[in-house]
């Protein structure tokens, strides 16, 4: 079976572990990632992880400013890495400064992560665009991540809101290429990877459900074969191996099932899928994990809120569930279990 996450941390005798670390990018300086960072620090002062945020100078005050939290830089329970400032970002816009101050401290937490002196990565909110005006040339942080990484293996991302979870097949593609991208091989491994993951979380196996791709479950294959052809193909296959999968169910009503049926992770076809219903349910408990990455890396639902930048009005509790969950991989993971 696909193992999202896999490290093995050999102690020899009378060895301590080092206390657990978390790597916090404080996202782009243009948005109100520093301002939810600063906001996470105060609440998270007194968890069992240190705390290591990459993110300038100039932006990491900036948000202790912003949120009222000056007195937090004099504090022992987390450290500043410096990563480059490239003057000229200005709140509440998308610039080529503000992706390339991005970017260079998304670089210094994927060294951290290379170099094994963190346990697990939470970054606050970015800017796509930003970091595309800026040279950035993946398609997105999964990817970026990937790259990074040196990651060769099957990645998606997973959305956690609580007790439910989602694992897309497709995430950041074209509408108009996702049919192609649904093969039984995708479904499969991203299916296993959100399992695994789940499994971790909940201490049991997970129920899973499969939502459809065509309207109606393509009706028959008057309206796609993909239900046909991949979808219940899959199904069969997760059966066989031991997996508990209940559908297949149209995408316009699976998440009608999750309480009647007692699901905990639905697999979708594309991003829009899962993410409308998850947010819907809770949008400041919603966090996406990067299934596939050799750590947990772990973000908020929320975005660059661009139009309240520097109010102090950002509502930190997406980073917030990002971070506890990271914790919680982060803890399992150091002890050599799977996740």
């Amino acid at each position: 079976m696909h193992t999202c996450y896999c490290i093995t941390i050999a102690l020899s005798k009378g060895e301590k572990m080092r206390e657990m670390v978390i790597g916090v990018v404080a996202g782009d300086p243009s948005g109100v990632g520093p301002e939810v960072t600063a906001k996470l620090l105060a609440r998270r002062r007194d968890a069992a992880a240190r705390i290591r945020v990459f993110a300038s100078e100039e932006a990491f005050h900036s948000g202790l400013a912003v949120a009222g939290l000056g007195a937090l830089s004099d504090s022992t329970d987390f450290q500043l890495v410096p990563t480059q400032d490239v003057a000229g970002y200005v709140p509440g816009k998308a610039s080529a400064e503000g992706g390339a101050t991005t970017l260079a401290a998304l670089e210094a937490a994927a060294a951290a992560v290379r170099d094994g002196t963190v346990d697990a990565i939470v970054y606050a909110p970015l800017n796509k665009q930003a970091l595309w005006l800026a040279g950035h040339t993946d398609i997105d942080e999964l990817h970026f991540f990937r790259s990074r990484l040196g990651v060769s293996g099957f990645c998606c991302e997973l959305n956690s809101q609580g007790k439910l979870w989602t694992a897309r097949v497709t995430s950041h593609i074209p509408l108009r290429e996702v049919a192609d991208a649904i093969t039984v091989e995708s479904v499969l491994a991203a299916a296993r990877l959100g399992a695994e993951a789940v499994r971790k979380v909940k201490g049991a196996e997970p129920r899973i459900a499969i939502a459809g791709l065509n309207p109606h479950l393509g009706e028959g294959g008057a309206m796609g074969r993909e239900e046909i052809d991949v979808l219940l193909p899959a199904i069969d296959v997760l059966r066989a191996e031991g997996f508990d999968v209940v559908g297949l169910y149209p995408a316009d009503t699976i998440f009608l099932q999750v309480e009647e049926k007692t699901i905990d992770m639905v697999v979708t076809m594309f991003h829009d899928q899962g993410q409308i219903a998850l947010k819907a349910m809770g949008f400041g408990q919603t966090a996406t994990v990067m299934g596939g990455m050799p750590i947990p890396i772990v973000t908020a639902s929320q975005g660059t809120a661009y139009d309240i930048a520097g109010r102090n009005l950002a509502d930190p509790s997406g980073l917030l569930a990002a971070f506890d969950l990271a914790v919680h991989l982060g803890r399992t993971n150091r002890h050599g279990e799977e996740l």
